[in-house]
């Protein structure tokens, strides 16, 4: 509770006085700072709710009197207890204090300039300091509200005993709507994070988990680990059906009536697990056994090189920046990765930054299994068939489950086309491949080392590894060009630089072959496994990597998404002639990110070709088939707004003409036809004058000019006869 005192008298006002209200309890105006024509305030609570503070407000002399009723006072907020003790000199609290003083002090006397106190300068200044002084800024933001919390005292550095989480007491109690009345924002209405999808039909998610219910979750995946090893999505779902139904079961009930969103998510249920759980050595044990074993991990052994490949993609720990004229911040990258686990050899190495999909997968595929020479050459880099060697096809690619991975087209290519067997990961074992895993963290240690602009080293998950990256975003400069460049070095030289995990190859050391990745590859395939490279062309390669999706036939022509594409090629002019006129559904191949050309895979020799037409190839230049499709909704809203204005635009213009018109002016004096000519020339003239600033005299000299031709019943009669002649010379041709 708060200690307000109210004083008997209107006091003169002044810094950390007080109003209160008692129809509004618990709430109190603060004043921080006076000025001629106003104050500052911020409304304050408890002393537990000071982690809520916001930002001090202005209130005019008027704003202020219209807050003052006769149910309100000016008065005193005695300090907490932990507050009203002054820190004995020399103590471990007073050195705190004055630490955090230090820190804050240059910014609060900056504030006493009313232009500082604005939302823009406030956050500014308070980052500008933080930066200067390498402080967190959510840190100094928390000390100075908390200075002006408790009425602009040192002692109020003095950190508390964290409180309850806040309450919903502002809004039902008070009825007031925002802060600047002293709401404090309902947490089970303002969760963060990304919403789920049934949230629009379900609601948000009110349920506020409390320690009880975190006391059930543990209870709950203790007594399945005692039966056995688990996993987390078990237990969560043991969780829902019994512990929490027993606490809840109206909620609940509602919950499986579909009447409410999940109450407590997967996600929330492996927070609290993991941030909570101590486990004995016994139950630790059969954790581990679940992660580790080697029948669940699918952690197989190569038997030598172009056996296994592991693949997987990374967030890449750089910033890059487009490569107009004005370059703008682009964002982080997405690397891909292709590693023969016996050799250590990287196969393959793409980045992008496209979304994940199979579409960037394939590319890394064709940079693997085709000529770098050919394919770098065009980006500036060089590099030989003979520094990185061309890969060949594995019997294995093990992969995770990501969806750019787990796709159609990834079956149907990788495993149906060029005969590769997929062995996916099951969930949470990322130690089935954990070669590419150790990989992805070298290479972001080399690209750290490198001192390329806009590199950061570490993931930002602590203030100062958060700085690190702020400024690596605005220290930005390479393109993605660039960055290709520089991977592609790193690359090349991990291939040639003798491997640790290569010392253990005794056959190497036998026939005197250095422990690079690269040898152990080149001669591991002459001389263990024997395997080579399938017979395909580049071209083979394309066409059977492409994307699979599902088009139609009408009309002698095939339509895909709305687009039509025509036969190029004599296969697809006899493949067309032999299907049936309407076709509703038919597989096809294309590469989505270039939907020019669609092919129908054969097994009959050439595949049947299909170019776009010339109208919609202009029309998606530039843009791949799933940009298209991400943008449909915003196309649509684009297209219903600028119909809705227009619309309005025009409703609007209906309602200002006048309904009658009560002076009707006289009618129009009708010419002869010499007149009528002479008077359009003259209208006509009049508007150019207006359009172009010419004088009359210019009209005048054009017109006389003009006169000297033929008149236009002349070349009226000229133009009709040869029209008869046009139509005569037609029919003798029949």
């Amino acid at each position: 509770m708060t200690d307000f005192r109210a004083l008997p008298n209107q006091p003169t006002l002044h810094v950390g006085l007080a109003l209160h209200d008692s129809e509004r309890p618990g709430r109190y105006l603060r004043l921080t700072h006076i000025f001629e024509d106003g104050v500052y305030a911020m409304w304050v609570g408890t002393p537990e709710e000071a982690r809520y503070a916001k930002r001090p407000i202005f209130y005019s002399w008027n704003q202020l009197s219209a807050l003052t009723s006769p149910t309100s006072k000016w008065g005193r907020i005695v300090l907490p207890q932990q507050l009203s003790v002054p820190a004995e000199s020399g103590s471990s609290q007073a050195g705190k204090i004055q630490s955090a003083w230090v820190q804050i002090a240059p910014v609060i006397q900056a504030f006493e300039n009313r232009t500082n106190l604005s939302r823009h300068h406030f956050t500014a200044l308070i980052r500008e300091r933080a930066l200067s002084i390498d402080v967190a800024e959510k840190t100094l933001h928390r000390l100075i509200l908390r200075y002006y919390y408790f009425g602009s005292t040192k002692i109020a550095l003095v950190a508390l005993p964290r409180g309850p989480k806040r309450t919903t007491r502002g809004r039902e109690e008070s009825g007031e709507k925002d802060h600047a009345n002293g709401e404090i924002p309902d947490k089970a209405n303002n969760r963060r994070g990304r919403k789920t999808i049934l949230s629009d039909e379900l609601g948000p998610n009110n349920f506020v988990v409390t320690p009880d219910d975190v006391d059930d979750m543990l209870r709950c995946y203790k007594q399945l680990l005692r039966k056995g090893p688990t996993n987390k999505t078990t237990a969560h779902e043991t969780y829902l059906s019994t512990f929490f139904q027993k606490s809840h079961p109206d909620t609940h009930r509602q919950y499986i009536k579909k009447q409410i969103s999940e109450p407590v998510t997967y996600r929330q249920f492996c927070y609290y697990i993991n941030g909570e759980l101590q486990l004995t050595e016994d139950l630790a044990r059969n954790e581990r056994r679940l992660r580790r074993d080697p029948a669940n991990t699918n952690s197989l052994v190569s038997a030598g090189p172009g056996e296994i490949y592991e693949i997987d993609s990374t967030g890449g720990r750089l910033y890059l920046v487009s490569s107009e004229k004005n370059p703008v911040v682009v964002g982080k990258p997405t690397i891909y990765f292709l590693i023969d686990r016996w050799s250590r050899f990287v196969v393959s190495a793409y980045i992008s930054l496209r979304a994940p999909s199979y579409e960037e997968v394939r590319n890394t595929l064709l940079i693997a299994f085709t000529s770098r020479e050919k394919r770098f050459s065009r980006l500036g880099i060089e590099v030989s068939d003979n520094q990185w060697p061309i890969g060949c096809i594995p019997a294995v690619i093990c992969p995770d489950r990501g969806s750019d991975f787990m796709s159609g087209s990834m079956l149907q290519s990788v495993v149906d086309d060029l005969r590769i067997d997929l062995t996916p990961l099951p969930p949470l074992c990322p130690d089935g491949k954990a070669i590419v895993e150790r990989l992805i963290r070298t290479i972001k240690q080399r690209m750290a080392a490198s001192g390329m602009k806009g590199v950061y080293a570490d993931r930002p998950l602590d203030p100062q590894s958060r700085r690190a990256a702020r400024k690596a975003e605005a220290a930005a400069v390479h393109t993605l060009a660039d960055a290709y460049r520089a991977l592609i070095e790193i690359v090349k030289d991990y291939n040639n630089r003798p491997h640790q995990a290569l010392k253990r190859r005794k056959i190497l050391t036998q026939h005197g072959i250095e422990p690079t990745p690269k040898n152990a590859y080149v001669w591991g395939l002459e001389n263990i496994t024997g395997l080579r490279s399938a017979p395909y062309t580049e071209e083979d390669y394309y066409r059977l990597l492409l994307s699979s999706d599902k088009a139609s036939i009408s009309g002698g022509v095939l339509r895909y998404k709305t687009r039509v594409y025509h036969p190029s090629n004599e296969a697809a002019i006899d493949y067309i002639r032999r299907s049936p006129r309407n076709r509703p559904s038919l597989d096809i191949r294309l590469d989505k990110t270039q939907p020019a050309v669609i092919m129908i895979a054969s097994r009959h020799g050439e595949w049947p070709c299909f170019v776009m037409g010339a109208g919609d190839a202009r029309d998606s230049e530039g843009i791949s088939i799933d940009e298209e499709e991400a943008f449909a909704a915003v196309n649509a809203r684009l297209w219903a707004r600028s119909d809705h204005e227009s619309r309005r635009v025009r409703v609007a213009a209906k309602a200002a003409k006048p309904v009658n018109n009560r002076h009707k002016s006289a009618p129009a004096e009708r010419l002869p036809n010499v007149d009528m000519q002479r008077a359009r020339y003259q209208e006509t003239a009049k508007l150019k004058n207006k359009l172009h600033a010419q004088t009359h005299t210019e009209f005048e000299e054009h017109t006389a000019s003009a006169s000297v031709g033929k008149s236009w019943s002349e070349v009226e009669r000229e133009e009709k006869a040869r029209l008869v002649e046009l139509v005569k010379l037609n029919r003798s041709k029949r």
